[in-house]
């Protein structure tokens, strides 16, 4: 099994998603099993973390390793929306329609 250092390859401190998406996907192979190590990534966003669930679910060979504390909880919490998708019970909000910048500035200055 391959394995892949984030931190070298990457960075320590990932903020952007598109960013990311482009970096791993040049070093990934969709045929490889890859491990994605994250020791010394110190930091990423949740965007990132979004994007990195992503690459989990589209190469279904890959595996993550050694992630951080602070990684850890962010993908954890990307991870749990995932699988727990938002539900609003209550769906009775009134929807108002504004057709011009006039429209808009007068609604949001009404409050």
């Amino acid at each position: 099994m391959n394995t892949i250092y984030i931190a070298t390859n990457i960075g320590k401190d990932i903020r952007t998603r598109s960013f990311f998406r482009r970096d791993i996907e040049n070093l990934l192979n969709h045929n490889e099993s890859v491990t994605l190590d994250f020791s010394e990534v110190i930091f990423i966003s949740r965007s990132v973390a979004d994007e990195l669930y992503n690459v989990l679910e589209d190469y279904p060979l890959v595996q993550l390793d050694n992630l951080e504390r602070d990684v850890k909880m962010m993908y954890s919490v990307v991870e749990r929306a995932r699988k727990q998708p938002r539900h609003y019970d209550d769906n009775n909000i009134e929807i108002i329609k504004l057709h011009t910048l006039k429209e808009m500035d007068e609604f949001f200055s009404s409050f």
